[in-house]
């Protein structure tokens, strides 16, 4: 399987715009960037930030304003100077579809521009080969699509794909879907671009843009299921070394401890509460091990679980760790891996790190 590489989360290391044909292209993705990481600027933060002029600034928010990408907000009037405007992205500006691919079932979604799903659907994969997940995809973005209006179909910024590094399958059918073209199928098919990550990679990414760690610079983010699956984030860039996974359980626990966790009914079972015992004793001991080399304020934790899960295991690792590390639970819930899919195409369309 051919990832895309681990995308920049953050501008703020090279702001300034080019002198070059590609100037005013990379002056709105600049903008965009900008308007992604806040909930409103007015026109005078995004030019202090950017290092762009008064002129260009009202130039491309007009240009933005024309595409309904970005909208105003209601004036504020301070005791000094004129009133101010914030400008925002408009939530219904794009949206942009994101497909998670596991060995038994698919997981996909659709976010609208500001991160907020407007559609979640789920199938199961009941035998897994090429075949299978080829038609299972193909379903799924028709599926999706038939959830939208035709203008918001035409806003559509591309389909997001994630797979894990191993699917736990027979190796011959796992090869042969890590190798499979699935890219190249779902642009034909739909007419949109297609961006393939793994799993993990993107979901970090997500919480870059959208969700807790989305003023953060330097954070360890990790994912916890069968394995405990950290990147780390440093001035804005992931990294994701060789893709460690940590062993949490096997397969069999996990699928068994998965369907525990969805019922209040059953989360007092001796198996859930192994599971959460070696989350929070493996995630403790990265921790620690990665205090050697790297220190970092923040932690954000995500795992396919309730939030109400993800609140004990991070109360649980926080009272284990040192006071100089914060550590806050994903909000995303069980739909996190989903949600990261869904955030590749619009970083790869409107973000000024990919030019």
């Amino acid at each position: 399987m051919r990832f895309a590489p681990p995308p920049t989360v953050r501008v703020a290391e090279h702001p300034g715009g080019m002198n070059q044909v590609l100037a005013r292209s990379f002056n709105e993705r600049l903008i965009m960037s900008l308007l992604l990481q806040h909930d409103g600027m007015t026109r005078l933060q995004l030019g202090r930030e950017s290092g762009l002029s008064a002129q260009t600034i009202s130039v491309i928010v007009r240009a933005l304003e024309r595409d309904n990408l970005v909208s105003k907000g209601e004036a504020v009037r301070g005791r000094i100077g004129p009133p101010t405007t914030p400008i925002s992205l408009n939530p219904n500006g794009a949206f942009s579809i994101g497909i998670h691919v596991d060995r038994r079932a698919i997981e996909a979604t659709i976010i609208n521009f500001v991160g907020v799903p407007v559609a979640q659907k789920r199938s199961a994969i009941t035998t897994f080969d090429v075949q299978n997940v080829r038609d299972a995809l193909i379903g799924m973005v028709d599926t999706l699509l038939g959830e939208l209006t035709a203008t918001q179909k035409a806003l559509v910024a591309g389909i997001g794909l994630t797979f894990p590094q191993r699917f736990e399958a027979e190796e011959e059918q796992e090869q042969a879907v890590l190798a499979y073209d699935f890219e190249q199928d779902l642009r034909a098919h739909s007419g949109l671009e297609v961006v393939i990550q793994d799993d993990v990679t993107a979901a970090a990414s997500a919480e870059t843009l959208y969700g807790q760690a989305k003023r953060m610079d330097d954070l360890l983010f990790c994912y916890a299921s069968k394995d405990l699956k950290p990147r780390l984030i440093l001035g804005g860039r992931i990294y994701t070394g060789s893709n460690p996974q940590i062993p949490i359980c096997d397969c069999q626990t996990w699928n068994l401890t998965a369907q525990n966790l969805e019922s209040v009914a059953t989360r007092d079972d001796l198996g859930v509460q192994r599971w959460i015992q070696q989350v929070v004793s493996k995630t403790v001991d990265l921790v620690h091990d990665l205090g050697t080399f790297a220190s970092v304020p923040e932690m954000i934790l995500s795992a396919p679980v309730p939030t109400t899960v993800i609140d004990e295991l991070v109360s649980r690792i926080a009272s284990k760790i040192s006071i100089d590390l914060s550590v806050t639970g994903s909000r995303f819930g069980p739909n996190a891996l989903a949600i990261g899919a869904a955030i590749m195409p619009i970083q790869t369309r409107f973000t000024a790190n990919t030019l």
